[in-house]
């Protein structure tokens, strides 16, 4: 489950290491015996309130994201920075947490609603200032699908099993999509994590709607400001924890 953990150098260096190694394996894969039908890597800037579990309930976010496809299949990868106020203590909230998620295409169909079967993996590494930190391993199948909307541009499905290092392991379905049309973007995904002994069911939506200014502007490169917002039943797996938060948004596309 995406979550907001953050930056303590020694408890990060180890997972930070497994996925640069990671990407370069992918990298050097792309590179010399795949194709690459789309890539796009953006950093983004947001700030919000009321965001639960968090001194002050507010958030800073600087995130870093790369998405690309293959005809091998593709990978996923982001890392947010988050930073908040001052808690009780007089101690500056910080956290980082990231996640890599490759997929392996199993098989493909033709006028089908299911456009594509995939292998699903996915690593969550992150820590905080508070001390915690966590490496997740989420293994499982999911589906590129067809979905016949105007402006429609991607849309998935994936179910995992994951192994998580702090508490029980659980399941994890996980929705992504992405429309776009005359300029306006909506895109995000659901998570929903269950079967877990240690922790409530937790259902996580994140859409992010955008407005790209870069015809406006006359650019290069797309530049999109709009708004995030987060709802989050159960957060962390806390019964009645359930955060309702929006956050102002501005993205770049290298």
């Amino acid at each position: 489950m995406r979550d907001h953990l953050s930056i303590n150098l020694p408890l990060i260096t180890k997972p930070l290491t497994c996925v640069l190694v990671a990407m370069a394996a992918f990298g050097a894969i792309s590179s010399a015996q795949a194709k690459v039908l789309f890539t796009d890597t953006s950093i983004s800037a947001l700030y919000g309130t009321d965001y639960e579990l968090v001194p002050q309930e507010t958030l800073t976010t600087v995130t870093l994201e790369h998405a690309s496809s293959h005809n091998w299949g593709g990978v996923f990868f982001f890392v947010d920075r988050h930073q908040g106020k001052e808690d009780t203590a007089g101690k500056e909230f910080k956290e980082t947490y990231g996640e890599l998620a490759p997929k392996l295409k199993l098989a493909t169909y033709d006028n089908s609603f299911i456009k594509q079967v995939n292998l699903a993996g996915q690593y969550e590494f992150g820590s905080n200032s508070n001390g915690f930190s966590q490496d997740n391993y989420l293994v499982g199948v999911g589906a590129d699908l067809n979905i016949p909307i105007p402006g429609m541009k991607y849309a998935s499905a994936s179910i995992y099993h994951a192994f998580n290092e702090n508490t029980d392991d659980d399941q994890q379905v996980t929705l992504t999509y992405g429309w776009e049309k005359n300029n306006f973007v909506v895109d995000g995904y659901v998570d929903y994590s269950f079967n877990n002994d240690d922790a409530k069911n937790q259902l996580h939506i994140n859409p992010q709607l955008k407005y790209n200014l870069q015809e406006v502007l006359g650019i290069d490169n797309r530049l999109e400001v709009g708004m995030e917002y987060s709802y989050w039943k159960n957060k962390y797996g806390v019964d009645g924890v359930d955060q309702n938060a929006a956050s102002a948004l501005v993205k770049f596309h290298f």
